[in-house]
This record gives C-alpha cells, sequence and structure tokens, in this order.
C-alpha cells in the first residue's frame, strides 16, 4: 500500500546513470508485491525480498525510472517463472516478426561480428544471415544455439575487449541492478566505431499504464526507460547517439497489449501518478481485461491501435585516434 508521506516527491537515492538526485514517485510494501506475483503469476518470491520491507521508485531528472532498493530475480526465480507460463515457447514461435529484432538487424553493418548479451537460445542470430553472431548468457538453456557462451559478462569483457563490431542487449538492461555499469561492459567489447545496440520497455507506456502489473515490478524489471534515459546512458559511456527511438509492438507481446486496450481503469497519470496499490477497481477490471484479451488474441495479435513500447538505442563508441 502506498502512504502519501512516502509519495510527496522527497529526494532519496541518486539516479543510477548519472548520480544526479531523483524524486521518489511512490512506495509499496513487499508484502503486496509479493501478492502480485503469488496470485498473478503463480510465483513466490518470498525469498528474494527477505529483510525488504518497501520498495520505492523514484524518477531521475534524465527520465529513468528505478526501484529501490533494486531487487533482481536469480536463476531459480526465472526457471520457475519461465517454465510455469512458457515464455521461450511464445518467443521462439513468433521470432521472425519481432520488430526489435529486425530494427536492430538493419543497423548491423555487412560483415560485422556481433554479440548478443543475455541472449537466452540465441534467436537473434535468425536476422543475421549478414553477419557473425555470437550469443552470451551464462543460464542459456541446453537447446541453445551452438554460437551461444555460457559466461558471464564481467568475465567475457575482461578477456575480450574490443573483439566485435556490435554488442547488442534485448530487454536486458531492465533486469540488471547496474545499467550503467552493465553497458559499461558492453562498450568495453567493442572494437573503436563499434556499435552498441539496445531495447528495452518503454515509460510511460502500455507496460506502465497496467495497474499492479508483476512484470513491470521487481524481481523482474527494476528500470524503467526512454528516450531522455537512453540518452543519458549514452552520454555517460561516451558514445555518440546514432539512433533514438520508440518501438511499436512485436506479436509475442499481444496479450499485454490486449489487456491494455480492454482495462476499464489505468495506473493514475502525473503529476500523482500511481502504479501499484489495493483497488478493487484496478483488480476488478484486470481479471476482466485479461480473460477477453485471452479471448482476442486469436482473432487479432495485436489491438489495430497499438502504441509503442520499446525504447531502442544506437549508439557509436569513438574511433581511435
Amino acid at each position: 500500500m502506498m502512504t502519501s508521506a512516502e509519495t510527496s516527491g522527497a529526494v532519496g537515492p541518486t539516479c543510477p546513470i548519472t548520480g544526479e538526485p531523483a524524486r521518489a514517485v511512490q512506495s509499496v510494501s513487499t508484502k503486496f508485491v509479493r501478492h502480485l506475483w503469488r496470485f498473478g503469476q503463480g510465483v513466490d518470491v518470498a525469498r528474494l525480498f527477505k529483510g525488504v520491507k518497501r520498495l520505492t521508485l523514484y524518477e531521475s531528472p534524465s527520465g529513468l525510472m528505478f526501484f529501490d532498493p533494486p531487487i533482481v530475480g536469480d536463476a531459480a526465480f526465472y526457471a520457475r517463472f519461465y517454465a510455469k507460463w512458457d515464455i521461450h515457447k511464445g518467443l521462439t514461435e513468433e521470432v521472425d516478426r519481432r520488430v526489435d529484432f529486425r530494427r536492430a538487424a538493419r543497423s548491423v553493418p555487412e560483415g560485422a561480428t556481433v554479440i548478443d548479451i543475455g541472449c537466452g537460445p540465441g534467436l537473434f542470430r535468425r536476422h543475421l544471415p549478414h553477419a557473425r553472431f555470437v550469443g552470451l548468457d551464462p543460464y542459456a538453456g541446453p537447446g541453445a544455439d551452438e554460437t551461444v557462451i555460457r559466461e558471464t559478462l564481467e568475465r567475457h569483457a575482461e578477456a575480450n575487449p574490443a573483439a566485435y563490431d556490435v554488442a547488442t542487449a534485448f530487454h536486458v538492461i531492465e533486469h540488471v541492478t547496474d545499467p550503467l555499469g552493465h553497458a559499461r561492459l558492453m562498450a568495453k567489447l567493442l572494437k573503436p566505431g563499434g556499435l552498441l545496440i539496445l531495447a528495452a520497455p518503454l515509460h510511460p507506456s502500455p507496460l506502465t499504464d497496467i495497474p499492479n502489473f508483476p512484470l513491470n515490478l521487481p524481481p523482474h524489471h527494476v528500470t524503467w526507460w526512454n528516450a531522455g534515459a537512453f540518452r543519458a546512458l549514452a552520454a555517460e559511456l561516451g558514445l555518440e547517439v546514432v539512433a533514438l527511438e520508440t518501438l511499436p509492438v512485436s506479436p509475442h507481446q499481444g496479450v499485454i497489449l490486449w489487456l491494455w486496450r480492454l482495462l476499464a481503469r489505468r495506473t493514475d497519470p502525473p503529476p500523482q501518478a500511481r502504479y501499484v496499490g489495493h483497488r478493487w477497481s484496478w483488480h476488478v477490471s484486470l481479471v476482466l481485461a485479461y480473460a477477453l484479451a485471452r479471448l482476442a488474441v486469436p482473432f487479432r495479435p495485436v489491438p489495430s491501435d497499438a502504441p509503442d513500447v520499446d525504447a531502442f538505442l544506437v549508439a557509436r563508441k569513438p574511433a581511435a585516434a
């Protein structure tokens, strides 16, 4: 539950990208977030929140939204979560129509060597017949592409500085506790003049319009991104922004977009923004909209009026002097 004292805009932790003071937007009990995950997703996250009573959402001057403390899921959490919802099946079936993959592939030069961070089974390779693909994911399953290296980003960056022409990460940076450090390691992998490509869920967007949405909360998402946040990240890394865009929905996100479209009650907009809370109107609206969304998807995978859902960055590392 929220308290007015905790949502008054008080300054708290600094921005994890720029170090600037950030404004408190909301505070919520971890007990309530645990209930959302348990009853909304069928996953018990109590172990991850042990000793933490509240989470607070902050807004940075750059536009980045972040949770403090930034509690993220571990391998055991994601094994249970993915098994429960068979997420990789949907991603694999729709891989050829993923908008973020298709847009990123257009920025990859002919003959480039590409490393995809947090690649899962290595699906992005399907979009790169014109380049050499390497995947990196310490938790990749046994069915992953043969090019996938099961190693941490820290270890790989230390052993392979300036080894790649392009480094990509799709829907990864919103899951890490130190997004600047994560992006800095990706930049370390790049040759002079190489490209950093990132895609992350957009704020504001349908994802942040859906109240009490576990997938956009810790321990899954700990940051929400937009053009300002990506621009600030590139500046901190000393990279030149090549492209800064928003991307439309992909077919595998159809249920979420239909849920958004059919909601009778959405989150409260700024200046008194509220994203999480115990409101019966929110609970009932979500249940009804989800049931209708499941019926709608087979007939039309994505609503015709669906707005953009992802923030997208292409940034260039300075060429050698």
